[in-house]
């Protein structure tokens, strides 16, 4: 049955503030761990390619 005086929609609750620390302690780690593993692999592939030219070169 419709309501004479619909109500107002509800409004979505905020998420605490220890929620949202605990959010953003979770992307800090996750952003340590992706530059991590791309540094990783920046370094790899530099030091392949100079093995590699002095091996052409020695």
């Amino acid at each position: 049955m419709d309501q004479l005086f619909p109500r107002p929609p509800r409004r979505m609750k905020q998420p605490t503030k220890d929620q949202l620390r605990a959010q953003l302690v979770q992307a800090a780690s996750e952003i340590e761990r992706l530059q991590g593993a791309l540094a990783n692999r920046w370094w790899r592939r530099l030091a392949r390619r100079l093995r590699r030219q002095e091996v052409r070169h020695g």
